[in-house]
């Protein structure tokens, strides 16, 4: 029984030092790519700013700061945008901003609260670039625009299912590493650690790549 318990318990270690690292690299890499955008919009490549700021904010963990800032910093962008008449950038900035917010959905939506606002002013932005005059059309054109931005896209479900399979395969083959890729004495059985270890990258990878694809 003992040693049953501690073959959980280390699989259970094994388990949680593994979404540690995950985390820690998301964060590590959300960082980066913030820091990247505020380079490039210290140097006015606001374009190459703008994608910097989307990269950081769909490297989504509860609790992360850098996904916050970016919306923030395109927000910035693009109510700056429009006061100098650019609206090709604004739009752009608040198209990033939106992809941020839909990208990290789960069974919630982050910063939820930031949508409706924000598709009301990327659908004027939308309707003043299109061709036509007066504020009945503008307003009829800015209606369709909103109506269909609220339509929210569900996840793909292959892709879902091929993400589950790949968290199955990583959790199962953490859990074979420590069950059966070490002995008794914790030394290390050659081919059932390195079967295991292999289970366990492939898994990682097709759940964070189909995961991104859903």
């Amino acid at each position: 029984m003992l040693g049953r318990r501690r073959q959980f318990a280390i699989a259970l270690a094994g388990v949680l030092l593994a979404l540690g690292i995950v985390v820690v690299r998301l964060l590590l890499d959300a960082r980066a790519a913030y820091q990247s955008g505020a380079t490039a919009e210290q140097r006015g490549e606001t374009a190459q700013a703008i994608r910097h700021y989307l990269d950081a904010g769909r490297l989504y963990v509860p609790g992360s700061p850098y996904t916050a800032r970016a919306l923030d910093q395109l927000d910035a962008v693009a109510v700056a945008s429009v006061t100098q008449g650019d609206y090709a950038t604004a739009r752009a900035a608040f198209e990033a901003e939106r992809a941020i917010l839909l990208g990290t959905r789960s069974f919630y939506t982050p910063y939820a609260s930031r949508l409706p606002e924000l598709e009301r002013r990327l659908a004027r932005l939308l309707a003043a670039s299109e061709p036509g005059t007066g504020a009945a059309n503008f307003e009829a054109r800015t209606n369709w625009h909103a109506a269909r931005l609220a339509e929210r896209p569900g996840p793909r479900t292959a892709m879902v299912l091929l993400a589950l399979l790949g968290l199955v395969m990583w959790v199962t083959s953490t859990v074979a590493f420590f069950r059966q890729g070490l002995d008794g004495s914790l030394g290390l059985r050659r081919v059932p650690a390195a079967l295991a270890a292999s289970g366990f990258v492939v898994g990682l990878a097709l759940f964070l790549v189909f995961l991104r694809l859903a």
